[in-house]
């Protein structure tokens, strides 16, 4: 297939993942302490939901992942997978799949227990920190767990929303 196809499917699937995020951050998909009923809680030590995503994380700064845990995962969970979409420019920064569910938190600029790293919108394996174009207003920027069972059906999900701009 040609490279631009690939580009433009990747680009509306992410898309498709921003808008259930964006569904899911009104009925409790972000770091709150306790958990509504059916909803994997996601948190950072780095930054609250919905607030700045320190530099350090991002393009301007040493560009590695932030830190993370998760927590509430349903029963029946065979795998994990994580990824960051940029919910403003609908780009795809980070996919890690096949997550060891016992697996709660991952530090900065590691890997999750058991992850696969795949390729990001950059064209490159791994974490590509935020880096929206200078003088945009702040993106927002999507940390999703999503659980899946043996089939590979999705459970549940969580999220937990930075936002990040370059002056």
């Amino acid at each position: 297939m040609p490279a631009a196809y690939i580009s433009l499917v990747t680009r509306w699937s992410a898309g498709l993942i921003a808008c259930g995020v964006t569904i899911l951050a009104g009925c409790g998909g972000g770091s709150s302490e306790s958990a509504p009923s059916g909803h994997i809680v996601v948190r950072s030590p780095a930054f609250a939901d919905g607030r700045t995503m320190p530099t350090a994380y991002t393009c301007s700064g040493k560009n590695v992942s932030p830190p993370l845990s998760w927590s509430h995962l349903p029963a029946g969970t065979a795998r994990l997978r994580l990824q960051m979409n940029d919910l403003t420019a609908h780009f795809l920064h980070w996919t890690v799949t096949g997550i060891d569910p016992r697996t709660q938190e991952v530090a900065a600029a590691r890997t999750p227990d058991g992850g696969k790293p795949a390729k990001n919108d950059f064209g490159k394996v791994g974490y590509g920190g935020p880096c929206p174009p200078e003088g945009d207003d702040p993106h927002r920027y999507a940390f999703i767990v999503v659980a899946l069972d043996r089939a590979g059906k999705v459970l549940d999900r969580g999220s937990l929303v930075g936002t990040f701009s370059r002056d």
